[in-house]
């Protein structure tokens, strides 16, 4: 049986690589063999004609104009980093992402999976925003109706979906056979556009244990003093601040990874040590060696969890921001009853839940919720013939 995998992994992000690679490992696991689709749009058939197209394009001209305007300009020591990054994450996805095909346009990429796959699953991190609905990829329209499609752990990313991307949405979801996201909020959505059964599980990097990553990324101590590590995507100097307190108030060595998706003011002296140029390996041993996590980032919590660390989870965006990605943040803390490792904007360091975390118990949740997500994940394969 083969499956071809759509999945995000173009790019620097840890978390985004990690998932497209456990999404990989994992398939393998169960005997299926597995493609990871490159696509290359070609011309405009990648395009759903609707009559809501001048909306979404509108809306695309003002997003770009406004991410322009607001798009930071990196010092030498950040255009450092995203340099060094894209270098390592480039060698990491071609050693680590395997059999990876080439298809050029939709025409291509439609004969290619007909005559190849038993099934495609698209994968997770957030690759159905709301402008999704009005592509062929990943959206599975260029697959046929005889060949199962599967989505696993597909995130949506936003708190609703537009009017003007209803229909769209609904016309692909329809198509699924299999639809799991990643949230409670993606399910709410789905659910409230079209009356499809959606299951919600865990993103691909909870599918493997601590002991699985260890065998796939063995453990190496980079740092030897005891640290803390901060993983902050966003930019918020406040977050920044509060991880400086807390490691004068306790007297441990400050480590932060250098964002390559915002600047702040004090991104380069806020810690003791700044690590530029570092791959998804050296993020998950850095977390693995780490006293303390904080972050802003949801894979920066998964890992986290995962290497059953303490830490402390910060809002990328302000509550309530239309641009909130809050929602998955507050769903996974849920999930494995974690709510008082939140930090909030306005809190200050007397605030922080300072108790250990009780990993007994989070592990039994985290195992549970692994069997049904693989449970879930094998049900949906079975339809590949």
């Amino acid at each position: 049986m083969k499956i071809g995998l759509v999945l995000a992994y173009k790019g620097v992000n840890y978390g985004m690589l990690l998932q497209a690679y456990a999404t990989q490992r994992v398939l393998e696991a169960l005997n299926y063999e597995t493609e990871i689709i490159d696509y290359t749009r070609v011309g405009f058939k990648h395009i759903r004609l609707t009559p809501w197209l001048p909306v979404y394009f509108a809306t695309e001209v003002i997003k770009k104009y406004k991410n322009k305007k607001y798009m930071p300009v990196l010092d030498d020591i950040h255009q450092q980093n995203v340099k060094e990054r894209k270098k390592i994450s480039n060698e990491f996805i071609k050693k680590k992402l395997l059999n990876r095909v080439k298809c050029r346009g939709i025409e291509e990429l439609e004969r290619y999976t007909k005559n190849t796959y038993n099934g495609v699953l698209v994968g997770s991190d957030q690759i159905w925003p709301p402008d999704a609905a009005f592509g062929n990829f990943t959206t599975l329209r260029f697959v046929p109706d005889n060949i199962n499609k599967v989505s696993y752990a597909t995130s949506l990313g936003v708190s609703k979906y537009p009017f003007y991307c209803r229909s769209s949405a609904e016309n692909f979801w329809k198509r699924m056979n299999h639809i799991s996201v990643r949230e409670e909020q993606g399910k709410d959505i789905i659910k409230s556009i079209c009356d499809v059964p959606v299951e919600v599980v865990v993103d691909p990097t909870y599918l493997l244990s601590k002991n699985k990553w260890e065998k796939l990324i063995p453990v190496k101590r980079i740092i030897k003093e005891k640290y803390i590590l901060c993983y902050f995507l966003g930019n918020t100097i406040e977050h920044k601040k509060l991880a400086r307190e807390f490691a004068d108030r306790y007297g441990i060595k400050l480590v932060s990874i250098l964002s390559t998706e915002s600047v702040s003011a004090i991104d380069i002296s806020f810690a003791n040590q700044i690590i530029i140029g570092k791959g998804p390996e050296d993020f998950i041993n850095l977390v693995r060696g780490a006293e303390y996590i904080m972050t802003d980032s949801f894979h920066g919590l998964a890992f986290s969890v995962i290497n059953n660390k303490q830490f402390y989870v910060f809002y990328r965006t302000k509550s309530g921001s239309k641009n909130s990605r809050n929602s998955r943040i507050d769903n996974i803390l849920k999930m494995w009853g974690l709510e008082s490792r939140l930090v909030l904007n306005e809190a200050s360091i007397d605030e922080f839940d300072t108790s250990l975390i009780n990993y007994e118990k989070v592990n039994e949740r985290v195992l549970r919720k692994r069997q049904e997500s693989m449970d879930y994940l094998i049900n949906a394969l079975k339809d590949c013939k």
